[in-house]
Order: C-alpha cells, then sequence, then structure tokens
C-alpha cells in the first residue's frame, strides 16, 4: 500500500545519492535520455536485492548512462494496461485483478488508442460523463478513474510519463441507496423457501442463518472450517485463511441461536473440512462457490424481494448495536 520513495541509508546511516527504495525494490535516479532525445530525471528499478548490490549496479548505471527507455510516444493505452495486470497479478487478490481488468476494457472504448502521454483530464470527465448517462453508480464510476490511476502511476514509475491526468481531479459524489433492515421473520421465510424448493436448500438456509448469527461476509463465510469453530472457548473465528477483508481473523462469540445452528450443522455434517463444502469431484474437499441461483429462486419465492447475502450481516450488526453491545 505504500507508494512513497525513502532514501537508502549507507552503514553510518548517511543518505546514498541517487539511491531509493519503495517496499522491496531499489531505484536509481538519474538524468537520463529517452529515444526521442529529451532528458529528465528517472528512477530506473534495480535487479538488486542488497544495498552493496545497489550501490553497485547505481555506479554500472552511471557510467555506462545506456538505460533501454521506451519513448513515451509507443505505447497506447490498450498496449500498456496488460503488462500493468502482469506486473501486479500476484500482488493482488484474483478477484481485484479481475475487476481492474474489466475497467480497463471499458477504458479501452474511449482512450485504448490513445497514447498514455496523450490521455487528459478531459478523456476523464467524458468517461465519466458518458457511465453516469449510462446508468452506473457514481461509486462505480469513481472505482473505474482510481484503476484508470493504479494504471498510469505504474507508467510513471516506468518512466513512460511524467504527469498523470488524475491529479485534482474530485470524485463525484454520491449517496448510497438506503437498504431495508430485514426482518428474522423474512430472513427465515427466505430459509424455509430454500429447503422447500431449491436444490442445495439446506446449504443455503445454513449458509444464510449463520450469517445473520455471526454477522460474517459473504464470500469469508463460504471459506470456514470446522476447525475454525472452538466449541471449549464457545467461539467461531472467521478469516483464518487471511483472506477476510482487512487480512485479519476476528472471533465472534456464540449466541443462543448461533451455537444451537452449529450443533444442528456439525450433526449433518458428511465429514468435510467446510462448513459449506461444494459437490466432491473427483475426491476433492472445497468450499462451495456460490449460491446466488438458489438464493434469487428462495427469496422470488418468499417474496422478500431484493434480499442479499450483505443484508444479513447489516441484520446482526443492528441487533448487536441495539441490544447494547458496544461498537
Amino acid at each position: 500500500k505504500d507508494k512513497s520513495f525513502s532514501p537508502v541509508l549507507d552503514s553510518s546511516s548517511r543518505a546514498i545519492r541517487g539511491l531509493w527504495k519503495r517496499r522491496s525494490v531499489f531505484y536509481a535516479r538519474l538524468s537520463l535520455s529517452d529515444q526521442s532525445g529529451r532528458t529528465a530525471q528517472r528512477r530506473v528499478p534495480l535487479k538488486a536485492t542488497t544495498v552493496i548490490q545497489a550501490q553497485a549496479e547505481l555506479e554500472q548505471l552511471r557510467k555506462s548512462r545506456t538505460i533501454p527507455l521506451q519513448p513515451k510516444a509507443s505505447l497506447n493505452w490498450s498496449d500498456y494496461w496488460p503488462r500493468y495486470l502482469a506486473n501486479i497479478n500476484q500482488l493482488k487478490r484474483p478477484r481485484t485483478v479481475n475487476s481492474e481488468r474489466l475497467h480497463c476494457r471499458h477504458w479501452d472504448k474511449l482512450i485504448g488508442k490513445l497514447k498514455l502521454h496523450q490521455i487528459r483530464k478531459a478523456d476523464l470527465l467524458d468517461f465519466r460523463a458518458i457511465k453516469l448517462e449510462e446508468g452506473w453508480a457514481g461509486r462505480t464510476v469513481n472505482l473505474a478513474v482510481t484503476v484508470l490511476s493504479n494504471v498510469l502511476n505504474h507508467a510513471q514509475d516506468n518512466g513512460l510519463i511524467d504527469t498523470l491526468p488524475t491529479t485534482g481531479l474530485k470524485s463525484i459524489r454520491w449517496k448510497p441507496k438506503k437498504r431495508p433492515l430485514f426482518t428474522r421473520e423474512q430472513i427465515e421465510a427466505v430459509c424455509v423457501a430454500a429447503l422447500l424448493n431449491t436444490r442445495n436448500g439446506q446449504l443455503l438456509a445454513n449458509y444464510i442463518r449463520l450469517m445473520a448469527r455471526c454477522g460474517s461476509r459473504a464470500t469469508e463465510t463460504l471459506h470456514l472450517l470446522w476447525s475454525d469453530v472452538d466449541w471449549d472457548q464457545q467461539q467461531l473465528t472467521i478469516g483464518s485463511d487471511g483472506l477476510s477483508k482487512n487480512h485479519e481473523s476476528r472471533a465472534v462469540d456464540f449466541n443462543a441461536a448461533l451455537a444451537e445452528l452449529l450443533e444442528d450443522m456439525r450433526s449433518r455434517s458428511n465429514g468435510s473440512a467446510y462448513l459449506f463444502p461444494a459437490p466432491r469431484m473427483f475426491g476433492e474437499d472445497a468450499p462451495a462457490r456460490s449460491l446466488k441461483e438458489a438464493l434469487y429462486k428462495a427469496r422470488a419465492l418468499a417474496g422478500v424481494d431484493g434480499f442479499g447475502y450483505h443484508d444479513c450481516r447489516h441484520y446482526f450488526i443492528s441487533h448487536a448495536v441495539m441490544s447494547g453491545i458496544d461498537y
């Protein structure tokens, strides 16, 4: 998350001139010329992994001054963003990478043929206006601009552009739609409809009931293991695999309804390590991926329009607050 550069210090804690570091990557700051003959100060990423190696590589670069930089006019948007995704593929979660890929493709329609240095703030404003007219929410449009900024920041780090068109661009003001607080009776009606009318009814009903009784998010709930249930301490640990939204685990104390549900689920478990296992294929034990189609059918039959998994989290947190539990 840290995008700032910091000077590299020698053994005497003095800054080494021309040597910088960001995260674990060393950079040499040199005055270099690109293929068009334009000279500018640039940070060049180094292959070194230690300070001594970085110093040696820096000196070699100072002597040669032959850094193969592409001219800024040579790369357009549609050429560059796939390279950006390839570079960050192992640094971000798959869902995040896929989301950025989708937004990059939307940008392709407007600026795909533009060179990176030709992208202007006016192009961003046009994109925002078009997407808002198409019905995009302000939050989604802001996210698309953030993805564009990520790609162009990467290009700037590689010396391909000097300035960012996103500088000074204010986000669109938007108000989230006020969602209703579904009652326990409505949530239970969806569960009953699932049990009676859907293929994975028991799995879906348990899934919804658990989220409503512990406040967990949809994805992290699917990855819950039976080893996350501490029967002695009467606690359920969520996010023990580090895949929670903030990458941290948290423990939820049992309440009577949660304890009852977990006991019932344990009596029905089929030996899987997961609370919500997918159908076993080729002997593989894995968590269920999605139950959305079953949810849509169940909520339609129950007459609970608009109900979604995240409403279970709202339900739990709202009732926790109303019961006097500290925020």
